[in-house]
Formats: C-alpha cells, sequence, structure tokens
C-alpha cells in the first residue's frame, strides 16, 4: 500500500516536528533576550509600560554642576574651539552664542 494506505503521512508528521521544534527553539531565544535585559519574560509587556510612563512623568534631571560652573567666557571659547575645528557651522555658533548669553 505504498502513498494510499490509510494514517497521518510522513511529510506532515516531519513538518509538525520541524514546526515544533521551531516554536520551542524561538520561545528559549526570546526568554534569553528578554532576561539578558533585565527582564521578567513573563510580564516584559508590563514592564516596559511601566518604565515608559515613569520616563515620561519624571521632569528632567537638573543640568550638571560642571555645566553650571562654567563661567561665560568659557562656554563661548568652547563653542569658538568648536567651530574653528569645523564641529559647528556659522549659524550654530551664532544661535549657541545668543543663547549663552541670553541665559545670563
Amino acid at each position: 500500500m505504498p502513498g494510499g494506505g490509510p494514517g497521518i503521512p510522513g511529510w506532515f508528521i516531519a513538518l509538525f516536528v520541524i514546526v515544533a521544534l521551531a516554536g520551542i527553539g524561538t520561545s528559549i531565544w526570546r526568554y534569553s533576550v528578554l532576561r539578558s535585559g533585565g527582564l521578567n519574560p513573563f510580564v516584559a509587556k508590563e514592564q516596559l509600560e511601566a518604565r515608559l510612563n515613569q520616563t515620561l512623568t519624571t521632569p528632567p534631571a537638573p543640568p550638571s554642576p560642571r555645566a553650571q560652573g562654567k563661567s561665560i567666557e568659557q562656554r563661548l571659547a568652547e563653542l569658538g574651539e568648536l567651530h574653528a575645528r569645523g564641529v559647528i557651522t556659522d549659524e550654530e555658533l551664532a544661535a549657541g552664542r545668543a543663547a549663552i548669553i541670553a541665559r545670563e
């Protein structure tokens, strides 16, 4: 009875096993990726939503004391150095100078 006998064909069983192994492998991979990212794989979505809500509702951190401690001259000199090295354009230099002067 080749080819026409009763029962489940061999190709179907092979396909089922391949799909099952792929699903198990994907689940293990996902679990390990989430764990390495510091998330609980069973509630990762809720943890990410909570983190997003926290970042959206938390006010931004104040500027660092290092940036606050610089004088106008120091900040303008740094801006001039950036311009001299070609990091910023003439327009960015002018805008930066105006912003520094306006804050004081």
